[in-house]
């Protein structure tokens, strides 16, 4: 899946004259950060995946309810279901969607409200953008029992809000999405574009008529498979397929205006499909997770916040 996809779309960049842009934006991104110290280390692996059923890891949010643990799920073709795995990659619970049909999920952000904090789950991904809408699933973050050797339940469907979302201008592939608690505003960033579009909207309580996702700003980025904003909303990180970029927000700013500066890029060495990425909770740092692709293990790497001197 992997290797043909990424030869499939490489080949339509090289048709379009498009390879050439893509790698110059690239190299821009690098040049502009050559005199900033990165504000994060390498990546140093912290376990591996050893459940086969977390096989397609597309998407990583910290837990809010369970220190040092994050919620991942897979890529298209499973069940719909979240896991919980802690900071080794261990993992620790499932939790099945009643219900819910996974169409692509894509990936899974965390949103508080009223005292409770939701997981946000996208089903965005759209390889061919020929579906008029995309569904996010909302539902309030399940706690699991820290005693017990492997949690498995269900969320009923009575506990699981479903909106549906469209573009104001056309479908589109996309494997990234975030919620600002600065804005209360649900992003998505699209995938395949030479330069990628940040789409927004307001998420209301309860769905209600289809949500228009509108276009908001644009990265000078292709290809990119996650995305993630810290907790407090101060801070973002972008990612592709074999780079990483920062922002921190400047006060009063707002989403789009941070995304539309240069990006810092950080260390980040590629890994076999990597489309998840999140903050750690406490800030420290930040994680990174693969798909199990080629026949590599996946691991989730913690790249630790570099705490310069004065």
């Amino acid at each position: 899946m992997f290797s043909q996809e990424i030869n499939a779309y490489f080949g339509r960049m090289l048709q379009q004259g498009l390879l050439v842009a893509w790698l110059g934006c690239g190299f821009a991104a690098i040049g502009y950060a050559q005199g900033d110290r990165p504000p994060f280390r390498a990546g140093v692996s912290q376990g591996k995946l050893t459940n086969n059923e977390i096989n397609e890891a597309s998407g990583l949010v910290a837990s809010s309810a369970h220190a040092g643990h994050f919620w991942t799920h897979n890529d298209s073709g499973d069940d719909a279901r979240v896991f919980l795995i802690d900071d080794s990659a261990r993992h620790r619970a499932t939790f099945y969607l009643e219900g819910v049909v996974a169409r692509d999920w894509e990936d899974i952000g965390m949103m508080a409200r009223d005292g409770r904090h939701q997981l946000i789950v996208g089903d965005i991904g759209d390889n061919r953008a020929r579906s008029p809408y995309l569904t996010i699933h909302v539902f309030d973050e399940p706690r699991a029992d820290a005693s017990a050797a492997l949690v498995v339940d269900t969320i009923p469907a009575a506990r699981i809000r479903s909106y549906t979302l469209r573009y104001e201008d056309g479908p589109r592939d996309a494997e990234s999405l975030f919620f600002c608690p600065l804005d209360e505003r649900l992003y998505v960033i699209s995938k395949r574009e030479i330069r990628v579009g940040l789409y927004g909207t307001a998420l209301p309580d309860l769905p209600t008529d289809t949500l228009v996702l509108r276009k908001e700003a644009e990265l000078p980025h292709t290809f990119v498979t996650a995305a993630d904003i810290r907790a407090d909303g101060s801070e973002l990180l972008v990612k592709n397929l074999q780079q990483v970029f920062y922002w921190r927000r400047r006060p009063g700013e707002s989403v789009p205006a941070c995304l539309a500066r240069p990006g810092i890029p950080l260390p980040y060495r590629a890994e076999p499909q990597g489309e998840a990425i999140a903050f750690s909770l406490d800030g420290r740092g930040y994680h990174t997770l693969s798909e199990m692709a080629l026949g590599l293990p996946a691991h989730l790497y913690f790249h630790e916040r570099i705490q310069y001197g004065p």
